[in-house]
Order: C-alpha cells, then structure tokens, then sequence
C-alpha cells in the first residue's frame, strides 16, 4: 500500500515543477487571410514572445508575470497534454483551413499535437490550454 505524502514532501515536489524547464510553441496558420499566429515561451528566458509575420519580423516580446507564468504550467499539467494524439486531421483537405499546431516540453518530456478549425474529436484539453495560452498574450499585450 502506498503511503501519504507529507506536506513538506507535496511542497518540495511542487518547486520541483516550477522549477522544471518548461516551453511552448503555439501556431496557428493559413485560411482565406492566409493569417499567421506564433507565440511561444521559454523559461529558461522568461520570455513570451508573439509573431503575426511567417517571416518573424513582426515580433513582441515579453516578461509573464509570476501568476502568468504558474497558470501556464497549472493548466499544462491538469489538461493532460502529454496524452493527446500527435494528429487530428480534418476529414477532407482544404486551402483555407487554418492549421494549429501545440509543443509543449516539460523537463526531458516534448509532446507536439496539430489539428485545423474543422478538425473533429479535438480534446477540450487541448482547447483549454490554447484559451489560456491565447488569454495570457492578450493580457500581456503582445498580440
């Protein structure tokens, strides 16, 4: 039978998450505007970073806050990312679907996922995750 975990031990294994390297890389891509989204962060930066230019010249970065930063992590590890298929691809090809794609890395672990607007049996996990990606850029004004 497994044991109890006391508080200190719970409190030590929630500073090793925080403290474990953690990145994303979030795009979205294509459609009639043929439109582009990048945002990404690295902790190794503390660095959020958006881009509505393929070319990359169109960039702005930021600094999350630390609340910003624990959210992303939090919602990472609740909506179960690393478990999601790697594709769910749409029912028929299309010129102007807009694609997505999601990699997340946390400590050696990388998982990326794509899927488009019509894609069917997209995770809520997944949509979660880019909502809360989508709402922190907002916030920070950097896209």
């Amino acid at each position: 039978m497994g044991q109890q975990q006391s508080p200190q031990e719970r409190n030590k294994q929630n500073r090793d998450l925080l403290n474990t390297e953690f990145s994303f890389k979030y795009t979205e891509s294509g459609g009639f505007t043929k439109r582009y989204l990048l945002i990404s962060y690295n902790s190794k930066t503390n660095i959020i970073t958006s881009s509505t230019d393929v070319s990359g010249s169109n960039i702005t970065q930021k600094q999350p806050s630390e609340a910003d930063k624990q959210e992303l992590r939090e919602v990472v590890r609740t909506n179960e990312f690393f478990k999601t298929r790697t594709d769910y691809p749409p029912e028929k090809e299309d010129e102007n679907l807009i694609a997505h794609t999601l990699t997340i890395t946390v400590g050696d672990n990388t998982h990326t996922t794509g899927w488009t607007d019509v894609s069917r049996d997209i995770p809520d996990s997944i949509i979660k995750i880019v909502n809360e990606i989508k709402r922190i850029a907002s916030k920070e004004k950097i896209v």
